[in-house]
């Protein structure tokens, strides 16, 4: 197809079918040609160079034997966890076993003590129970000091400079300069963006940065007009910007039109 391309692109548009039949290990797939087509009638060479070298890329992720896909998704999981929001996540280290052996010694000798205690009788009695709520308090404050060095739960975050959120006509901008970079994941990263504050914009969402994409989505109703849109944008965020599929310029009118379908003007 693609030597016909270089050769005679003005003969494709009558010989390239409507789609192709496809299968894989995991079912039959039809890929329908209409981007192909239209490009081809406009006289967008280039573009139509760039849709077979995505498609034949995704044929061939389809194509690769299980081992291989196997590899593939623990190298991705790899490079997720390697993120910092990740690097608390570990096994319990040498300090933490340590911890956790002081802990139960410490529970251990209270049980002893208190065991104890219901032996003793009289004023020795109180004496006693004074003691015991004295090394009680001072274990717990060794305790307390001990806990809050190491363990981010136990200590209130840096309170943060509030920052004043973009516009969707901002997000809408970084997204078309992008997009003439041909940094299309970025464009589609920003696309997002620019739908969200849309509809902070018109008060279906509230202003809250702490949310990710599935919660955004989860937030409007399934019958909203809004929905479909902001649920193909999720989905293209998520094939492009979080897993680094390869986009194009395709994938990022497919994300103007549904900027358009939520409301948000693209002019």
């Amino acid at each position: 197809m693609k030597a016909v391309l270089d050769a005679n692109p003005s003969s494709l548009p009558a010989i390239v079918p409507d789609h192709w039949s496809v299968v894989t290990s995991q079912g039959r797939y039809s890929i329908s040609s209409r981007p192909l087509q239209t490009q081809l009638r406009e006289d967008r060479i280039p573009a139509a160079r760039q849709w077979l070298d995505r498609m034949a890329l995704e044929l061939e992720s389809y194509s690769r034997a299980p081992g291989e896909s196997g590899s593939i998704a623990r190298a991705s999981l790899t490079k997720i966890l390697a993120r910092r929001e990740f690097s608390h996540v570990h096994p319990p280290s040498a300090w933490d076993l340590f911890r956790n052996r002081v802990t139960a010694w410490i529970a251990s000798l209270l049980r002893r003590i208190l065991g104890a205690a219901g032996q003793q009788i009289g004023a020795g009695q109180v004496l006693f129970w004074v003691l015991i709520a004295g090394a009680v308090g001072l274990i717990a404050m060794w305790l307390i000091r001990l806990w809050s060095r190491t363990d981010p739960l136990l200590f209130l975050p840096r309170v943060l400079p509030i920052i004043p959120s973009r516009t969707s006509a901002a997000w809408l901008s970084e997204a078309r300069q992008a997009a003439a970079r041909s940094q299309w994941s970025d464009a589609i990263h920003a696309a997002y963006w620019a739908g969200i504050a849309r509809l902070q914009e018109n008060r279906a969402l509230s202003e809250d940065r702490t949310r990710t994409p599935r919660e955004y989505l989860r937030l409007i109703p399934a019958g909203q007009p809004t929905r479909n849109p902001l649920g193909a944008l999720t989905v293209s965020l998520e094939r492009f910007w979080y897993a680094q599929q390869a986009a194009g310029m395709d994938d990022f009118e497919e994300s103007l039109k549904h900027l358009e379908a939520m409301g948000c003007p693209l002019d």
